[in-house]
């Protein structure tokens, strides 16, 4: 096969170069040829001009057909979307926003209401702690103990007397009950009496006698 192809290769190239070579080409037969070239290319070019000019016609008929149905058009377009916006205002309505408004008004109602039942419970809660730890108060308060017919010892500078040992003879003494104060002096008591502290005298100096008046 392979042969076969190579001996048609050689074949048809041998009949190419002789048919090549055949063909004289002399000033007269030159002319001709170009003389035929040039009537194709001038019977080619009158044909692409009507076919340019069929196509520009053919274009124009159909621009001027358009031209004629765009207004019709225009018009059907412009009825269709005043259909389709008279169709979306008969959908469009309040009443979903009402309704989405009432139940916000109806939550927000409740959430008062039981914001201002939280708020008094939490007061509630609140006042009964605080009458709590009043009555508390009142417990550990040494009132309570004096109105239980104790009184409370003070001395003369307010401190308070504990115990018998700190009584002496002759002391001042300020007795606070639950209705008030009364003032006593104590007529015995093993405690010997505070003594005053003086201030100490200045030293004179030297050399300075003093006034004599």
């Amino acid at each position: 096969a392979t042969s076969r192809l190579g001996r048609g290769l050689m074949v048809s190239t041998e009949r190419k170069r002789a048919r090549f070579f055949a063909v004289k080409l002399n000033p007269a037969m030159l002319s001709q040829r170009i003389a035929e070239a040039r009537r194709h290319n001038d019977r080619n070019l009158l044909r692409a001009q009507a076919g340019l000019r069929g196509l520009a016609r053919a274009r124009r008929a159909e621009l001027n057909r358009a031209a004629d149905q765009l207004p019709k058009c225009a018009k059907a377009s412009l009825h269709r979307h005043r259909q389709q916006l008279a169709l979306l205002q008969s959908r469009i309505t309040i009443e979903p926003t009402a309704r989405r408004q009432r139940v916000q008004r109806d939550l927000l109602t409740a959430l008062t209401r039981r914001g201002g039942q939280a708020v008094l419970i939490r007061l509630e809660r609140l006042r009964s702690r605080i009458g709590q730890a009043d009555r508390l108060m009142a417990t550990l308060s040494h009132k309570a103990v004096l109105a239980r017919g104790f009184a409370l010892v003070k001395d003369a500078d307010g401190g308070v007397v504990k115990q018998a040992a700190d009584v002496a003879s002759g002391m001042a003494l300020s007795l606070e009950f639950a209705d008030g104060t009364a003032d006593a002096v104590a007529t015995s008591g093993a405690a010997r009496p505070k003594s005053v502290t003086r201030p100490a005298a200045k030293a004179k100096e030297p050399g300075n006698q003093g006034s004599l008046f």
